[in-house]
């Protein structure tokens, strides 16, 4: 039985084994955890908050994947980097802050991530608004990119 749990935990560890038998190779992809998806989704957001924090829209969009988009209420979406360049600078008339409280964020396949999250927009460090996101992260390259996002 530990040999069982052994092997269980080696599995859940690598991420990726390599299983041989009789010159039969397998290649067997574990699926990382919630909790590994949380701490992704948590690095990412700190940077973002930076990004933010710093107006940097050239860095924003670089946190986005190309065919990027944002489902807005009630407001067109934003797709392209033309309207997310015009996105940002407009928010950044307004808004200088923004904090990203993680709730629920899993795994949906090797290279996506799902966050619900709340969010909290700033001035000058007093609030301004807020509310909650659900953000699909989207791995392209071996980098986390937010590739869709809706909020309220």
């Amino acid at each position: 039985m530990r040999i069982f749990i052994g092997a269980l935990a080696a599995l859940s560890l690598a991420g990726c084994v390599t299983v041989n038998a009789t010159d039969v190779t397998a290649e067997i992809s574990a699926q990382p955890s919630d909790a590994e998806a949380m701490a992704i989704v948590q690095a990412r957001n700190t940077y973002y908050e930076q990004l933010v924090a710093l107006q940097d829209v050239d860095g924003l969009i670089a946190l986005h994947t190309d065919d990027y988009a944002i489902f807005r209420p009630g407001k067109a979406n934003v797709e392209g980097e033309a309207a997310q360049r015009d996105y940002w600078e407009t928010a950044f008339e307004t808004m200088n802050g923004l904090s990203i409280d993680e709730k629920t964020v899993f795994f949906a396949g090797q290279d996506t991530i799902i966050s619900h999250d709340f969010y909290q927009t700033y001035a000058d460090g007093a609030s301004i608004g807020g509310g909650q996101s659900v953000i699909v992260w989207k791995k392209v390259d071996n980098v986390w990119l937010v590739h869709w996002e809706m909020f309220n």
